[in-house]
């Protein structure tokens, strides 16, 4: 009897010992659980195509051409590094002519610079995929009337020219947004993101880290496509 007793014992010694360590390595994971890395996101409040983070003249207008740095330019000499963010209605692939002067100063730079490519990005928001049979229709059609625009009003030759298809897999996030906002995020999804640069000549083939940095988002989210 005093064997059966102590055998007992042992047993529920035993059983208490593996509840607790089973109790200490769940308290382990739900503290691993809890304790999640910060996520960094990358802001580009004004909108200009250029993160905050190197951004050196926040709050740019959005029809103005910035160079790499965010701030507006006019003619440049020398390299060429620039962009625009042009924003439309809902479901209008038209930019309004609001946006002629900002053109006017790329096809001033562009001429000045032959050597220059340029790389068309065209966007769509999440909305207008809802209600549109084909989801690449129109951030490409956005894409090919900014090609278009170049090569019949500023004369811009077309084999300088790059057209992508972003479609919503490169949302516009900024800081002045609520969540509840959707309006003003959907209003500067929907836009068409030109860049000009006499550094690179294709984004498959980015030698320079600071070119790699300015273009890999849109070469990991944006498709190349033929606009001809």
């Amino acid at each position: 009897m005093t064997m059966l007793l102590r055998s007992m014992l042992v047993v529920s010694i035993s059983v208490l010992t593996l509840s607790a360590c089973q109790t200490s390595d769940l308290s382990k994971q739900t503290s691993q659980t809890i304790k999640i890395p910060n996520i960094t996101v990358n802001l580009d409040s004004d909108g200009d195509g250029v993160l905050d983070a190197i951004d050196e003249c926040p709050e740019t207008p959005s029809n103005v051409v910035v160079d790499a740095k965010g701030c507006p330019i006019e003619v440049y000499t020398g390299s060429l590094e620039m962009q625009l963010q042009g924003f439309f209605e809902p479901m209008s692939s038209q930019l309004s002519d609001e946006y002629d002067q900002a053109f006017a100063i790329i096809e001033e730079n562009l001429h000045e610079q032959p050597d220059a490519k340029v790389f068309i990005f065209g966007h769509v928001a999440s909305n207008e995929l809802a209600i549109t049979p084909n989801k690449n229709n129109l951030s490409r059609n956005r894409a090919i009337n900014i090609r278009n625009r170049l090569v019949e009003k500023h004369h811009i030759t077309s084999d300088r020219i790059s057209t992508y298809d972003c479609s919503d897999r490169y949302p516009f996030i900024a800081t002045d947004f609520s969540e509840s906002d959707l309006a003003g995020i959907e209003s500067k999804d929907r836009r068409v993101t030109v860049k000009a640069s006499t550094q690179v000549n294709d984004l498959a083939n980015i030698e320079n880290p600071s070119d790699w940095k300015n273009y890999e988002p849109y070469l990991k989210r944006c498709e190349i496509f033929k606009s001809e």
